[in-house]
């Protein structure tokens, strides 16, 4: 049971580097992220934060490893658990689908910045045989 503490506290102090590393590195402009998945992240880890603290509290200090002793208590303190998850998910899908549209968006403006490049480039080929007196392949 000792391990599982221990594993619980290693796990929290992990998200909590991380967390605290995602923030600094976006005050220092290092990173690509817009604020709104700045924002996401911050709120999953805290979510994640929370949720680890509270597997802790439950099996550490309420001791509600099985719902003989108190059921109700049991029942609602792992329900309440479980709906932390369960936004922690939905948060977590939220910035994923902010990852897949500014994947999205890049990949158009690529395929736009590609397409004006081969078009000037075409351009320029054209006026360049034009001003040389035709196909120099002849």
């Amino acid at each position: 049971m000792y391990a599982v503490g221990i594993s619980l506290t290693i796990l929290g102090l992990i998200v909590l580097v991380l967390l605290l590393l995602e923030i600094r590195s976006f005050q220092a402009g290092r990173t690509l992220i817009t604020r709104r998945r700045l924002v996401l992240r911050v709120v999953a880890g805290l979510l994640l934060l929370a949720l680890l603290v509270a597997v802790f509290v439950g099996i550490f200090m309420l001791r509600l490893t099985t719902a003989e002793q108190r059921p109700q208590l049991f029942l609602v303190y792992w329900t309440s658990c479980l709906l932390v998850a369960i936004v922690l998910v939905w948060v977590m899908l939220a910035d994923i689908q902010e990852v897949e549209s500014r994947y999205s968006e890049r990949r158009q403006q690529i395929w736009r910045d590609m397409s004006e490049f081969v078009g000037h480039e075409l351009a320029g080929r054209e006026k360049r045989d034009s001003v040389s007196g035709g196909d120099s392949d002849e």
